[in-house]
């Protein structure tokens, strides 16, 4: 009887063992819980955000647990916003040490469906030039008159110096027929007619403003974006060229420095001449010289060749985007950085030179994004 019983309990032990491990055998093991990210676009443009989720065979749902890289950049929360080209962006999602598969995203340079007609006025000048004033206030109007039109003062060697004598200013003077400032040119070729006043004093804004009109209403052929960088004197400077046409012959770019903010005594030939001048402009009523006279969007240096570099033809097509980057140096003429800004433009459509007009052109400050507009 006493054996029986042992034999009983031995048996009841077995059933019990057998039990618990089918039991044990129906349960997941934890190592084969897999993790799957997903994504709320497959491609996004710049500055748009991106978001994810994560989810595991196990648990479900687990966005608010998981960390997301993405270029194997850890990243806050599952949003992410691209600030840069990139065709093959890869984003994982880590949980309880277990790491996703990689999905890829792209993220790609947003176009405007048109560009934005802008204009390139030249002001060839010099703190010596006794009436450079005028062309100045000439300049100020347009460039109150629209946002559109972008001022460069270039300035030309004489006598007191110019602290600000551009390296090229005669050789542009003679390939543009701009001899004897002040003269102001229209994207590079056309003149601004100075003489629009009956007095040689500008004094009536609104006779220079249609002037620009022509050049203003147009349909951009392109448009400009421009990136900078400023590190100590290191800058770094990021061009692209959006196209709206297919071809576009000679097409050349141009990249200044400028810088703003500037004063120095101004020669003024106006002074005591009793003509009828602007009154915020009265220069009949300076002296001669005009101390600390206002200095405006001063041309220090070109980064290209102040004629242009060559855009390749095989760049150009309605819808692409050309890129050039820029590692320079500051020059040593650079009062104060703060000031400086980029100005990015495009020649094309002439077979030489002085046929070569402004195509458009884009400006912006020092260490800030201007997108295409």
């Amino acid at each position: 009887m006493k054996k029986f019983i042992n034999l009983s309990k031995v048996f009841s032990f077995l059933l019990f063992s057998f039990a618990f491990l089918i039991s044990c055998g129906t349960e997941e093991d934890p190592a084969s819980q897999t993790i799957q990210v997903n994504l709320s676009e497959t491609s996004v443009s710049i500055g748009t955000p991106i978001s994810f989720t994560a989810s595991s065979s196990l648990a479900g749902d687990i966005t608010t647990q998981a960390t997301f890289f993405v270029n194997d950049t850890q990243i806050e929360g599952n949003t992410f916003t691209p600030t840069a080209v990139n065709p093959s962006n890869q984003v994982y999602a880590v949980y309880e040490g277990i790491q996703s598969p990689s999905l890829t995203f792209a993220s790609i340079e947003e176009i405007p469906s048109e560009y934005t007609q802008k204009v390139l006025v030249e002001d060839y000048t010099g703190t010596w030039c006794v009436y450079c004033p005028r062309m100045a206030s000439i300049l100020e109007y347009l460039s109150d008159y629209s946002e559109n039109i972008i001022p460069v003062g270039i300035h030309a060697p004489g006598a007191p110096t110019d602290p600000w004598a551009y390296e090229y200013a005669l050789d542009m003077m003679v390939k543009y027929s701009a001899q004897g400032a002040p003269k102001g040119k229209f994207n590079r070729i056309h003149v601004v007619n100075q003489y629009e006043d009956t007095s040689l004093c500008p004094f009536d804004p609104e006779l220079y403003k249609p002037q620009a009109d022509p050049f203003l209403n147009q349909t951009a052929k392109l448009g400009l974006a421009i990136n900078s960088n400023l590190s100590g004197s290191n800058l770094t400077i990021d061009v692209k060229v959006g196209f709206a046409v297919d071809a576009l012959e000679e097409a050349r770019l141009v990249v200044y420095l400028i810088e703003d903010g500037l004063t120095y005594n101004q020669h003024n030939g106006f002074s005591g001449s009793g003509l009828t001048c602007d009154p915020n402009y009265n220069y009949s009523a300076m002296p001669h010289p005009i101390p600390n006279f206002p200095q405006k969007h001063v041309l220090l240096k070109s980064y290209t060749d102040v004629y242009g570099d060559v855009i390749p033809q095989s760049a150009i097509a309605n819808g692409a985007i050309w890129s050039r980057q820029l590692n320079v140096q500051l020059p040593s003429n650079v009062t104060n950085a703060q000031n400086l800004s980029i100005v990015a433009f495009v020649l094309g459509e002439g077979s030489t030179i002085q046929t070569r007009p402004v195509i458009n052109v884009q400006s912006a400050k020092i260490n800030t994004n201007q997108p295409f507009d």
